[in-house]
């Protein structure tokens, strides 16, 4: 294994999320503005949202929301009512303020800003919600399965093992067509296959048998913006 790279990847991880095997969660005390209490997205002015910005491009945008915004620029489009601030997890017991957009939602997108307390500009956007709308534009969402992942790609991929604070992290494209500015979390959806061998801070080949067994999808992705 190449561990300069490995740990280069973890480094990655740890600064944008964590997934959904680690500590990743959000505080039930937001300093600023309200949640939304229904599994419907309710963008400012009850103006419901187009199809068309649900549409993810790694680098660029998410929906509406463009590279260097800052949380200003956020409160203004969507209003005080859908954004609530908030401590996100980050793995390994650590936490960082961020903004929630359309929270307590399946569309609910983690905002992570650049620097340490300031809204300034944004680093990463996570989302995971289950039955999420929110896409990328070669097709990737929450729940897209592993075997879908490599024809997207055109080729295999590295990513860890399990149950541990970076489970499923994708570590490597291997030069594939999916953008490394899209981080990608994957779970089983057969637990019991990934016992004993995909287990621990180990690199695995998509085209691995017992990866394919476990039914691996994307569980959640994270996008950069800076």
């Amino acid at each position: 294994m190449n561990y300069i790279k490995f740990l280069t990847v973890l480094l990655f991880a740890f600064t944008i999320s964590s997934c959904e095997f680690g500590n990743s969660s959000t505080t039930d005390n937001p300093t600023h503005g309200n949640s939304l209490t229904d599994t419907t997205t309710k963008p400012s002015g009850n103006k419901p949202e187009k199809t068309d910005n649900w549409l993810v491009v790694p680098g660029k945008h998410v929906g509406r929301i463009q590279a260097g915004f800052s949380g200003a620029d956020i409160y203004k489009m969507f209003g005080k009512d859908n954004v609530m601030e908030t401590e996100i997890g980050l793995g390994e017991g650590e936490t960082k303020k961020g903004l929630l957009i359309f929270p307590k939602t399946k569309n609910e997108l983690q905002v992570l800003f650049e620097g340490d307390g300031k809204f300034d500009k944004i680093k990463n956007i996570k989302i995971k919600g289950e039955g999420s709308l929110w896409k990328t534009n070669d097709g990737i969402t929450i729940g897209t399965t592993l075997e879908d992942l490599v024809k997207i790609n055109g080729k295999d991929f590295m990513f860890a093992g399990f149950e541990w604070d970076y489970a499923g992290v994708v570590t490597d494209w291997n030069l594939g067509k999916i953008d490394k500015k899209l981080g990608v979390y994957l779970e089983p959806t057969n637990m019991e296959a990934i016992f004993p061998d995909l287990i621990g801070d180990k690199e695995f080949s998509s085209s691995n048998e017992k990866a394919k067994a476990a039914g691996l999808k994307v569980a959640s992705f994270v996008v950069e913006l800076n």
